[in-house]
């Protein structure tokens, strides 16, 4: 399952990384703190473990069962437009407004990203093993109103 992920996402996540990421913007940031096993365990409906750092900018929480992973990643506002205008192939954006200054999904396949623009920082939300596509973008916003809520 994971392996037919990775073939269907890697495309888009390179993409990303090649943006041109700066961890400078993003020093000092703690990822971890933002959401709690506990918040995510309500949106989600299962128990999830305490989170554990994606390098210096990112966090991830997993349930076992059912097996879900969250995913919280920070980045430099300056990245933001280049962000909403790309278009790789078969990727599309929706808004998702009422979120930080500006909010926006992106697709691809089954997989939804919930980008979040708020001052200083873009935040990315990826709920993994919901297979329910509303769900997912529903529990993506719950998290980001969390983490917003918390700024």
């Amino acid at each position: 399952m994971v392996s037919r992920w990775w073939s269907a996402f890697r495309p888009a996540l390179w993409a990303l990384a090649l943006l041109g990421f700066s961890r400078a913007a993003m020093a000092g940031a703690e990822p971890c703190k933002l959401l709690t096993p506990a918040e995510i365990g309500t949106t989600l409906g299962a128990p999830f473990g305490a989170g554990e750092p994606i390098g210096t900018t990112g966090c991830s929480w997993t349930a076992a069962k059912p097996h879900m992973i969250v995913t919280l990643s920070l980045w430099p506002p300056a990245e933001w437009d280049r962000m909403k205008a790309s278009a790789l192939p078969g990727t599309t954006n929706q808004p998702a407004p009422g979120l930080g200054d500006d909010a926006f999904y992106t697709t691809v396949a089954q997989y939804t990203v919930l980008y979040v623009k708020k001052g200083a920082t873009v935040y990315l939300f990826k709920v993994y093993g919901v297979k329910d596509q509303a769900k997912q973008m529903s529990a993506e916003k719950t998290l980001a109103q969390d983490v917003l809520a918390r700024l």
